[in-house]
């Protein structure tokens, strides 16, 4: 594959001749990254392929193709109706505290259950879902039947797919010596359970087309993209977040208004000192108390999304309110501690 890795990075580069860059069909794509995952090509041609590929931008056919590849090789957790999936990204955030988790715990407080896709953080990035849930409960599940089990009981688990597949651990040094977000970090958001309801987050820019076409043709038939704070789920409470709703397999324009719920803030959660973990617990723990504030506002948005994704509220208000009684009242708090003590049995 090492000369046929070669001829697609020219073919995207648009080669040695300064020829036009061109994209990949899905099945080029697919073809692939089965053979990067099978561990053809040198750690340069790899790297080539994941630079080229994020110069000129990948295509929803691109990503469609390599997530193929990638979900052929798993096993996937049954998940029990109506749950939501979280895809979430592996360079964490820098300036913002995460708080999905305490927002997929609201959710499945009001019944929702949620399985958070996690990967092994890359190096110098920030923190990430993945960080909070091994701080505040353990390791995530390795396996699928682990993950199954954990959502049947608590109605919220954390799964690590790409600890299933061997193939995994080499791309992800490549893209960490890069030193830039590529193809891996996008493919790991996609690695769900087919046909799911799925929540992914997306970069700021002109992507939430690609991000709607790809998820569509990989069969998604209900799901939400957001543009949240520092490309996470987590919407802000300062100015409105730009999305994409996926409903019946149609895409639909989505914008969150945090003012619409009197949830609007002059400033987004942020890390009150150095240690942005220990920070990033803090801010879990004091969104689980309810606590007025933004690091609450914007749990709220984010749990609302999910409640709304899983028919669970027909509409944003709704579901914000669901969410905020599951904190107040401490149900969203016993779902995570009632998680910590299962995991770690």
């Amino acid at each position: 594959m090492g000369k046929d890795l070669r001829a697609l990075v020219q073919k995207i580069g648009g080669g040695a001749s300064g020829s036009l860059r061109r994209n990949l069909s899905r099945e080029e794509a697919r073809a692939a990254f089965e053979s990067l995952l099978s561990g053809d090509g040198t750690d340069a041609q790899v790297a080539a392929f994941f630079a080229a590929l994020r110069a000129k931008g990948a295509t929803a056919d691109e990503l469609t193709g390599s997530t193929e590849a990638a979900r052929a090789r798993l096993s996937f957790p049954a998940l029990p109706a109506p749950a939501v999936v979280l895809g979430t990204s592996r360079m964490g955030k820098f300036h913002t505290p995460p708080l999905g988790l305490a927002a997929a715990a609201a959710a499945a407080a009001c019944g929702t259950p949620v399985l958070v896709l996690a990967a092994p953080s890359a190096r110098g990035a920030g923190i990430t879902l993945g960080d909070l849930w091994v701080h505040m409960v353990g390791s995530p599940c390795s396996d699928p039947g682990s993950a199954e089990r954990l959502l049947q009981q608590r109605g919220l688990a954390c799964w690590e797919p790409t600890l299933a597949d061997p193939g995994w651990p080499r791309l992800l040094r490549i893209e960490e010596e890069i030193g830039l977000r590529s193809l891996p970090d996008i493919v790991i958001k996609l690695l769900a359970p087919p046909g799911c309801r799925l929540m992914v987050a997306a970069m700021a820019g002109p992507v939430l087309g690609t991000a709607g076409e790809a998820l569509t043709s990989l069969g998604c038939r209900e799901g939400v993209i957001v543009q949240g704070i520092e490309g996470s789920t987590d919407p802000s409470v300062r100015v409105h977040t730009r999305g994409l709703l996926i409903e019946g397999g149609s895409t639909y324009p989505l914008r969150v208004v945090p003012a619409d719920f009197a949830l609007e803030c002059d400033a987004e959660p942020s890390y009150p000192h150095e240690d942005r973990l220990e920070a990033a617990v803090g801010a879990t723990l004091q969104a689980l108390l309810g606590m007025p504030g933004p690091v609450t506002y914007a749990t709220l948005l984010s749990a609302a999304l999910m409640l709304r994704l899983s028919g669970r509220a027909r509409d944003l208000a709704a579901a914000v309110a669901l969410a905020k009684d599951a904190l107040e009242s401490g149900a969203a708090q016993r779902v995570l501690d009632g998680v910590r003590a299962a995991a770690r049995q």
